[in-house]
């Protein structure tokens, strides 16, 4: 008879790793419910003077319903920061590339990578490549086509806790236990903390180690008629958007620099609650308060447009874009609150917005004979917001990094459980770490398979 193993969340690695273990398994998928839904008021989040978005959503698919899958893959330090061994994963980025894209595909935007990389060489900065692919999946749809097999049961409940072989959950029948063998908790950067610390016993303790990428408009700028950064913003082939960001590292932080068509050099697109306001209405569309912001912001929804239609990728004016790189620090978590919701206390602090200035001047100092005219929001007033690639909340549960075996998702003090989302990252690189977690989803699978 097949080991019973349970996958809490059809998320993006959750979906991946299920349809992975479906044939070597008895698998079951706990998800929260069966209506698509955005996940706005389960999580306290108040940073103060920093504008954030919780972008999370329940349904089989989880946030892909809403949002594009942006595949960046990170670099071997960047991979060593985040507690992966670099030697030997290189097999695992390309079982998820070729997860997302076809091998044709795959090479056309290597083919615009390489092209990007030689439009800027000599440049002090570095590429970060990323890949957009211009057909949205639900991944849960993706990963049950790419990965065919046996039955896997759904079961819709929140999850109450994981004990010594068994998931606790309250469902449409009351409270249930489901008996497995193995627990793999899919459940995001901020439900499978939340989940661990409710099963451990800390409801009311402090979960230390988020990081994200916070981002910030921070300029406008016009270029020269024959500035190499319009080849290199965006490239789109038959099956991608291939966007190049400028990446700058300052007191061992990076800061990746992106560039977006702008329609003149008026800051009130880039400023206030409206900037971000097509990709809010994605995940909220009947929210009257967002669509009066909408209206009274039509700037911002015309650069929106020439973005999404990538009409303005060679024109004059663009708008500058950073997502910074966090280090996780002990003041940055969540905090349980037994019987309400936890809060997530996230905030940019002042060395880390110094390194973000210092890449910025980097960037303003390498392309000033490109940069016919700027305007610069002073960096006190840099509204940022996260990147919703929600990060570092288990490293406390999980061993310490460097370990290749099953023994890296491995909870402590849980035996059998594992965890497979962000939350195992202890650092993140310059932006997007989906790529980077189907790899990872494709490396627990395997290790669950071999000891079947």
């Amino acid at each position: 008879m097949k080991k019973r193993v349970i996958v809490i969340g059809a998320g993006l690695c959750g979906s991946v790793v299920s349809t992975l273990l479906r044939n070597d398994f008895q698998v079951t998928v706990v998800e929260q419910g069966r209506k698509k839904k955005p996940l706005f008021d389960d999580v306290d989040c108040d940073s103060g003077e920093l504008n954030t978005s919780i972008n999370r959503a329940e349904g089989l698919g989880g946030t892909t319903n809403y949002w594009h899958n942006a595949l960046i893959e990170l670099d071997d330090k960047d991979l060593r920061k985040a507690g992966i061994e670099p030697r030997g994963f290189a097999p695992y980025y390309q079982k998820a590339w070729e997860f997302f894209l076809s091998p044709g595909e795959l090479a056309d935007c290597n083919r615009a990578r390489d092209a990007n990389a030689a439009a800027l060489e000599g440049s002090s900065s570095t590429i970060a490549h990323m890949v957009l692919p211009q057909t949205r999946h639900n991944v849960w749809s993706l990963a049950n086509e790419r990965n065919r097999g046996d039955k896997i049961d759904v079961v819709y409940g929140h999850v109450r806790r994981i004990g010594d072989g068994v998931v606790e959950i309250d469902g449409d029948r009351g409270t249930e236990r489901l008996r497995a063998d193995h627990v793999v908790a899919c459940a995001g950067g901020i439900g499978t903390p939340i989940i661990l610390a409710r099963s451990l016993g800390r409801d009311r303790g402090f979960v230390p180690g988020y990081h994200d990428h916070p981002m910030a408009y921070v300029a406008k700028i016009k270029l020269r008629p024959d500035s190499r950064l319009k080849k290199v913003s965006s490239t789109a082939t038959l099956s991608a958007d291939v966007r190049a960001g400028l990446v700058y590292e300052s007191d061992d932080l990076k800061t990746v620099v992106y560039l977006r068509p702008a329609v003149d050099m008026r800051l009130a697109s880039i400023t206030g609650p409206a900037r971000y306001i097509l990709s809010d209405l994605r995940n909220d569309p009947f929210s009257p308060k967002k669509i009066m912001l909408l209206l009274g912001n039509l700037e911002a929804v015309r650069e929106a447009i020439l973005f999404k239609t990538r009409l303005g990728f060679r024109g004059s004016y663009y708008s500058v874009l950073i997502l910074g790189e966090q280090t996780p620090i002990g003041s940055r978590g969540i905090q349980m609150a037994n019987g309400t919701r936890p809060s997530l206390n996230w905030h940019v602090t002042p060395g880390e917005l110094r390194s973000y200035e210092a890449s910025v001047d980097k960037f303003f100092a390498e392309f000033s004979a490109d940069i016919l005219e700027r305007k610069v929001v002073p960096a006190a007033s840099w509204e940022f917001r996260n990147a919703a690639h929600h990060s570092g909340t288990a490293t406390s549960f999980v061993p310490a990094p460097g370990d290749t075996s099953v023994d890296f998702f491995g909870v402590k003090d849980l035996p059998g459980a594992y965890v497979c989302d962000g939350s195992l990252l202890r650092a993140a690189g310059i932006a997007n770490s989906g790529l980077t977690l189907v790899a990872l989803s494709y490396r627990l699978a395997e290790l669950l398979r071999a000891s079947a």
